[in-house]
């Protein structure tokens, strides 16, 4: 599946054979975060490239003057894009991937330790024809290197090996920067990690397609902590994470028929119904993340069955909760019948309402939308100015299961993703986390694995009185970098 090439062959072919091919056919992706020292520097290397076609910079929110300094160049290659919060390289390479439009792409980093001189070597393989992914090493080849940290080569090379041992690759160097593509390869994977695991997830995913994979010997003037190196050791625990995630194919089980209804109906049923008589810690635990954002006039989207309307409801609050189910409606109005501050109403899909709220709440609605993004800018218009939008929904792909598809889950959503889209939609997200980091590893293995019904009382209520008050704790100030559920809040901006 994967080559080691001779680089001195590519080196003295590029001039004659792949310049003229490759010029200026190179998409260059330059993930930035607090880079503006270096980031001048490299933006002028990689535009004296002759490959360089079109600099895609992607501000990771940066709190410097990267953006600026990106913003600031005059080339009309240079087109510069902005995360709305910091989220991490993998989130930015996410959309710089998404956003390039020429027949190669290229992760660039923005500091000064890789040379865009050896972008012709790189290219040369995929040029050829010969390859559909080229990784630069830092370990092969004659080139110069500068002398660095004994323990971060030790760690890069046990990583690549271990990495090598799940995909069967013979990788030198896994978690090289420079990582070439042919584009419509890059644009057809679905990146899910959003910080340094991204590393380790293309490659699992490169390997698991049977793409041919070349190394390409590179020149490396790798950097100190001083002068700007961001990665950790708990980049590392990340990275061993991301392969045993990705490296393994995992077939989803399928989840037998639960009554005499439609699957997707009685799973529902059951759903709303444990989570009320078993999930009682769990429901407090959203409950106390969304208060802070409500304000006094609500529109929950998604009553369900009332549980987490009942918690909200406080004399000072007025809430109008919505549902398309009518069964659901009978059940909150016969819930809410002497309630004065609680208003039931029937809304069809992408119907909401008519008045203006402090607040939308949508919990574990959003998922079920087809068109969600138009949604989200549908609910902005029934916010007051300076509104918040509240949306807890289920996270990332890698968990979707059998279960999810009968219940009418269209996706799951990493926090980048549910970010980008509310600020598409023009909200500026002020919160963003992902909960319940233990819950994700039992959905993981009880949906996903053993293709159980992820929400039988007795497992939700021995979960939710164990580990629910002891996680929900431990995440009140440490947030995870996954979890079952993705929570983010937006402010709506004029």
């Amino acid at each position: 599946m994967d080559k080691m090439i001779d680089a001195g062959r590519y080196a003295e072919a590029v001039p004659d054979e792949a310049a003229p091919i490759a010029y200026r056919r190179l998409s260059v992706v330059i993930p930035c975060y607090n880079e503006a020292p270096s980031l001048k520097v490299v933006l002028d290397r990689v535009l004296d490239s002759p490959y360089t076609g079109e600099v895609i910079v992607v501000d990771d929110g940066s709190t410097d003057e990267t953006l600026r300094i990106a913003q600031s160049f005059n080339d009309p290659r240079v087109r510069t894009f902005a995360q709305p919060i910091n989220i991490g390289k993998g989130a930015a390479l996410r959309r710089g991937f998404k956003e390039a439009r020429l027949d190669y792409v290229i992760v660039q980093d923005a500091d000064l330790e890789y040379d865009p001189h050896d972008y012709g070597r790189l290219l040369a393989p995929l040029v050829s024809g010969e390859a559909d992914v080229v990784y630069g090493s830092r370990f092969i080849g004659g080139e110069a290197r500068r002398v660095l940290y004994f323990w971060h080569s030790l760690g890069n090379r046990l990583l690549t090996n271990l990495s090598n041992a799940l995909t069967n690759l013979n990788l030198t160097d896994m978690e090289t920067c420079y990582k070439v593509f042919l584009r419509h390869i890059i644009q057809s994977m679905d990146i899910e990690e959003d910080r340094f695991g991204f590393e380790p997830e293309i490659t699992a995913k490169v390997a698991a397609r049977g793409l041919r994979v070349f190394e390409v010997g590179i020149s490396y003037n790798g950097r100190t902590y001083a002068e700007g190196k961001k990665i950790v050791w708990k980049d590392g625990l990340r990275a061993l994470y991301c392969m045993a995630r990705y490296s393994t194919i995992w077939p989803t089980k399928a989840v037998e028929r639960f009554d005499g209804r439609t699957p997707s109906e009685s799973a529902l049923s059951l759903n709303l119904t444990d989570l009320d008589e078993a999930a009682l810690n769990y429901t407090d635990w959203i409950v106390s993340l969304c208060e802070p954002h409500l304000g006094n006039h609500v529109l929950e989207i998604g009553g369900g069955h009332g549980t987490i309307t009942s918690r909200l409801s406080v004399p000072s609050r007025r809430i109008v909760t919505t549902e398309i189910s009518q069964q659901s409606i009978a059940i909150l109005r016969d819930r809410f019948e002497t309630a004065q501050n609680v208003t039931v109403e029937h809304c069809a899909e992408f119907e909401l309402p008519a008045g203006k709220f402090t607040s939308v709440l949508m919990i574990n609605v959003l998922e079920h939308i087809a068109e969600d993004e138009e949604f989200l800018a549908l609910t902005k218009t029934r916010l007051s100015s300076g509104g918040n939008i509240v949306v807890f929904a289920p996270a990332f792909s890698s968990l979707y299961s059998d279960f999810d598809r009968r219940i009418g889950h269209y996706r799951r959503y990493t926090r980048s993703e549910l970010t980008t889209k509310l600020t598409r939609c023009g909200f500026s997200v002020i919160e963003s986390r992902y909960v319940n980091s233990v819950g994700a590893l039992a959905w993981w293995l009880v949906a996903r694995q053993l293709g159980r019904i992820p929400t039988t009382s007795s497992l939700t209520a021995a979960y939710d009185k164990v580990f629910v008050p002891l996680v929900s704790r431990l995440e009140r100030n440490l947030h995870p970098p996954f979890g079952q559920s993705v929570f983010v809040v937006g402010k709506k901006t004029d």
